[in-house]
């Protein structure tokens, strides 16, 4: 066999079928970096496990944090603090004007409508604080993420980047949650974050734009768009042009830096920036813009009619005041409460008072070099000093001090004399009121005409003894009094107490001064210290000359209890004290445990008008913010007297100005004919004087004293201490707010008849009586007709009503 034949000659082989490839094998890796690798996927894995529980957490922590907010974004019935509102009636256009606005310490804002508010407005915000306002979710995410890697990452922009929604930042307006660095900043912007997204999820866009324009804040206490427009062109926020749009949306990013009134130059920049940003987006017109940019800043000139200044007047004072009391009965709530919801409600509270009048009677109250009451400075010890205090120096500087037995240190302040001023009409409406001399500084200061009682003296007279008197029919206007003392020293009924004080005696019982002669006084004196002169004096004379022994005479007769009885409830004198006001001294003298008010006191010489007597009240209504009444005055009104009496008096009352024996004779104001009524008073030592006069229009009561009570004749003198000071203030006030107005007449009444009496005997006139005058009675009590027999030589009596004294020098007829 041919082996290598064969080999050669071996037949082709057939394909081989193709092997399985096997799967690339990986090049080699460092050992170290696969465990880098692997601890990276590790780490990334992580990192998305742990932001998604910081993402749980995040939303957790914020829904836990808000869960509390309860009504506090709820948009729809959101109980902003807006400013409540006074108005008071135009007396030239009987229309209603804006008079002072309610305002807590932090807050004054007036909400206004979204349709109120100019486009212009609402973009000159929209268009600087947040351009994508309508297509964003109530967060800009990208804003947001850029501005907190600056703030806790890297410094990526030059400057502290905002990005804040609009509905952002009215919920920092809404809520007090305004953290802004650190932890406590991150949180609070993740609280917030959550909130401006609900938020955009449950209110519309114009909602929530509507929301945040009343809720910005402006420079001082403005808040709200409305409430600026106000305050810086005097317009309503619907009247506002372009360039005052811009102004106001200017003052918000910055109000120290922009305040149109400090840094008017700032502001303009700013304004003319935020109307480039409006051209810029579509919002206005170039020409619209260069037009805006040309204007000055011109701001509202100073209303001298509305009250704008901070510091509110003494009325607004007793205002609130009397609101407060108000809210507190209807609500049932605390003080504190009450006074919350006024300055927040966003009332309207329809006031009584009179611009004009208001304004007249605070001019002169200012009492500018002491025109109408002498400042009288006096040292007066105090256990501390305030800062409106004029403290006592020492000559080397170093305060006036005294140390009490008790260790207590006492300072000295100089103070000087005050007063009170306040009128009503005669149904009640409270129409101005001052409650101190000289310039207010202060919101709710000491009101001396609304909330301090003081003696009245001898004002007390008509309202009580004198009124009674002729009502119960005890004595007429020609009732003959004997000028004398109720009381004789030997009776023993009144102590004397300077004799009892100087010789010990005060500890002792009446019993027992029995055995002491001299501790005994007859009572009452007169002003000035006499005891009258024993003559029979008819009753109109004793009250134009305010005699007490007259008046006294007049009380007896009616009695204390009576007397108290209707003072202190029908004419709600109410400060008067049940327990130790009971007397003859207090309920005709005019010396009470407290006293009176200007007020109080002026509303109860109401009653000689007409006999009615109405509450004083310096509100008629108050509305709600929906326009809504929310409370009435709950003033009542009622005959006191009869208008046969109050007639009478008011007759009676006319005397004492123009009777040429009057306490106040000739000083009477010249106001077109018209006739006015008065009565002076002094309490004790001249430690107050008093004045309450009417005409046919207005009653007033003016006050004028020391706060701590104090004899002005010992600064002033016998001859200033006088109450024609009070008389004279009266005049000059009633001759400037009357001059303009129509002649009145006081009401008469058809149950009074005038006639002649006698002079001597009191009497209606008979045909021997030698000396008659005329007076005014009631027709159904007449008194009877004289018979007596006259001696020949009686000189004829002067008639009050028949010789007024007009300029005739009266200084030393000022007895009271």
């Amino acid at each position: 066999m041919n082996v290598s034949n064969s080999r050669r000659e071996e037949p082709p082989k057939r394909g081989r079928a193709p092997r399985e490839p096997k799967e690339p094998r990986e090049k080699a890796k460092h050992p170290i970096l696969r465990a880098l690798g692997r601890t990276l996927a590790t780490l990334i894995c992580l990192g998305i496990m742990v932001c998604s529980l910081a993402a749980v957490a995040a939303v957790y922590y914020a829904v836990q944090a808000t869960a509390n907010d309860g009504n506090l974004l709820d948009l729809d019935n959101i109980e902003l603090s807006q400013s409540s509102t006074v108005v008071a009636t135009d007396p030239d256009t009987g229309a209603q004007v804006e008079y002072a606005t309610l305002r807590s310490s932090n807050s004054h804002r007036v909400w206004a409508d979204l349709e109120q508010i100019p486009t212009n407005l609402q973009y000159a915000f929209i268009c600087t604080e947040d351009k994508d306002f309508y297509n964003e979710p109530g967060v800009n995410f990208k804003r947001t993420i850029g501005a907190m890697i600056n703030e806790y990452l890297l410094p990526i922009y030059s400057s502290k980047q905002g990005a804040s929604t609009l509905e952002q930042q009215l919920i920092k307006n809404l809520t007090s949650d305004k953290s802004a660095s650190g932890v406590e900043g991150a949180l609070r912007k993740l609280r917030e974050i959550y909130r401006a997204l609900c938020l955009s999820r449950a209110y519309s866009k114009e909602t929530i734009l509507e929301a945040y324009l009343n809720t910005i804040s402006f420079t001082g206490t403005i808040q709200g768009v409305q409430t600026a427009a106000n305050e810086y062109f005097n317009k309503d926020v619907s009247q506002l042009t372009l360039w005052e749009c811009a102004t106001i949306a200017s003052i918000t990013k910055n109000p120290t830096n922009y305040n149109p009134y400090t840094n008017p130059e700032n502001l303009i920049h700013r304004r003319n920036f935020i109307m480039y940003n409006m051209w810029q987006q579509g919002i206005i017109s170039e020409e619209d813009y260069r037009n805006g940019a040309a204007q000055p800043l011109v701001l509202a000139e100073e209303d001298t009619n509305k009250k704008t200044s901070s510091v509110t007047s003494y009325f607004t004072d007793a205002l609130f005041t009397e609101v407060v009391r108000d809210i507190m009965d209807k609500e049932g709530v605390d003080e504190s409460t009450a006074q919350s919801m006024l300055y927040t409600g966003g009332y309207t509270i329809e006031a009584t008072v009179n611009p004009k009048m208001q304004t007249a009677m605070e001019n002169l109250m200012r009492n500018e070099g002491d025109a109408y009451f002498p400042a009288g400075w006096h040292e007066e010890e105090v256990t501390s000093i305030s800062d409106d205090d004029v403290q006592v120096m020492n000559a080397d500087g170093t305060p006036k001090t005294r140390t009490g037995d008790d260790g207590t240190v006492y300072y000295y302040r100089n103070v000087r004399t005050q007063a009170a001023m306040v009128t009503l009409d005669y149904d009640g409406n409270v129409l101005a009121m001052v409650g101190g001399l000289g310039e207010k500084t202060k919101s709710l200061s000491l009101n001396r005409a609304y909330s301090v009682t003081r003696q009245t003296g001898s004002t007390i007279k008509p309202i009580g003894a004198y009124a009674l008197g002729v009502e119960y029919g005890l004595v007429n206007w020609s009732t003959m009094l004997n000028n004398s003392p109720l009381y004789q020293k030997q009776d023993m009924v009144i102590r004397d107490e300077d004799y009892c004080r100087k010789n010990g005696l005060m500890g002792l019982s009446d019993s027992q001064l029995k055995a002491y002669p001299n501790a005994w006084r007859s009572w009452p004196r007169n002003y000035g210290g006499n005891y009258g002169d024993g003559s029979d004096l008819p009753l109109w004379n004793g009250l134009a000359r305010s005699l007490n022994t007259i008046a006294i005479r007049v009380g007896d007769l009616v009695g204390a209890s009576n007397i108290f009885n209707f003072v202190y409830n029908t004419l709600q004198l109410t400060t008067l004290d049940p327990a130790n006001d009971v007397g003859l001294a207090q309920m005709v003298m005019g010396s009470q445990t407290h006293g009176v008010t200007p007020t109080a006191l002026a509303a109860a010489f109401q009653i000689f008008y007409d006999g009615e007597y109405t509450t004083p009240h310096l509100y008629t209504r108050v509305l709600d913010r929906d326009g809504n009444i929310y409370l009435e005055n709950n003033a009542t009104s009622y005959q006191a007297l009869t208008p046969q009496t109050a007639y009478i008096m008011n007759r009676l009352l006319k005397n004492v100005l123009y009777s040429n024996v009057g306490t106040a004779s000739g000083r009477y104001p010249n106001s077109s004919g018209m006739e006015s009524f008065g009565k002076t008073g002094t309490a004790s030592d001249e430690k107050d004087l008093w004045f309450v006069g009417g005409t046919p229009y207005y009653v007033t009561a003016v006050w004028w004293g020391y706060d701590a009570p104090y004899d002005m004749t010992n600064t002033l003198g016998k001859q200033q201490a006088k109450t024609r000071t009070c008389v004279m203030a009266w005049k000059a006030y009633m001759e400037q707010v009357q001059a303009n107005l129509p002649y009145k007449a006081f009401p008469t009444s058809d149950g009074v008849v005038e006639r002649a009496y006698c002079t001597q005997s009191g009497l209606l006139a008979g045909a021997n009586c030698p000396s008659r005058a005329t007076g005014y009675y009631r027709a159904d009590d007449l008194p009877d007709t004289c018979n007596y027999s006259h001696s020949s030589g009686v000189a004829a009596a002067q008639s009050a009503d028949t010789a007024p004294v007009v300029g005739q020098d009266t200084t030393g007829m000022d007895t009271d």
